[in-house]
């Protein structure tokens, strides 16, 4: 077995804020925009399509997510956080554009020597959402930033691996 080797997050990924959307242009009623909030997390990651807010306002074309994007969750209600800091991919849902909202951090991989779905899956472990929800501030309502989530140290194999 090959050398891994340690690395901050930060060395390997960047996180983009979402758009603050208005508010009054939020509804429940089904666009073909789909608004994506924390409720799109599922507790240990992933991506869920239930429930979800729609949007029927302007907004920026840069603020669209892609098919596979990674995007995590930056606030969390419940005193567990626990779907604070985890992952999720954008799916495929035809017809249906994903929109990047406040509070979701787009993931993007800035170093060739990480792999994105090696990344994903390791924002989805115990230990990374461990040292998120141990950096969280607030109470009722639990917050992390691109800082904190930057700042996890992990074993990263050779790409090879």
């Amino acid at each position: 077995m090959s050398e891994w080797k340690e690395y901050k997050l930060g060395d390997l990924i960047d996180v983009k804020h979402g758009f603050a959307f208005k508010g009054e242009c939020i509804t429940t009623e089904p666009t073909s925009n789909i608004l994506v909030t924390p409720g799109n997390f599922n507790i240990g990651g992933g991506f869920k399509v239930t429930k979800c807010k729609y949007y029927y306002g302007q907004y920026p074309e840069s603020y669209i997510l892609k098919e596979g994007d990674i995007v995590v969750t930056m606030t969390d209600l419940s005193q567990e956080g626990d779907t604070l800091g985890y992952s999720a991919k954008i799916p495929k849902q035809d017809g249906f554009k994903f929109l990047h909202n406040q509070r979701i951090g787009l993931v993007n991989i800035i170093s060739d020597e990480a792999d994105k779905d090696f990344i994903y899956w390791m924002m989805r472990t115990y230990e990374y959402q461990g040292f998120i929800v141990g950096a969280a501030t607030g109470t009722s309502i639990r917050h992390t930033s691109p800082t904190t989530i930057k700042e996890y140290t992990f074993q990263l194999p050779p790409l090879p691996e």
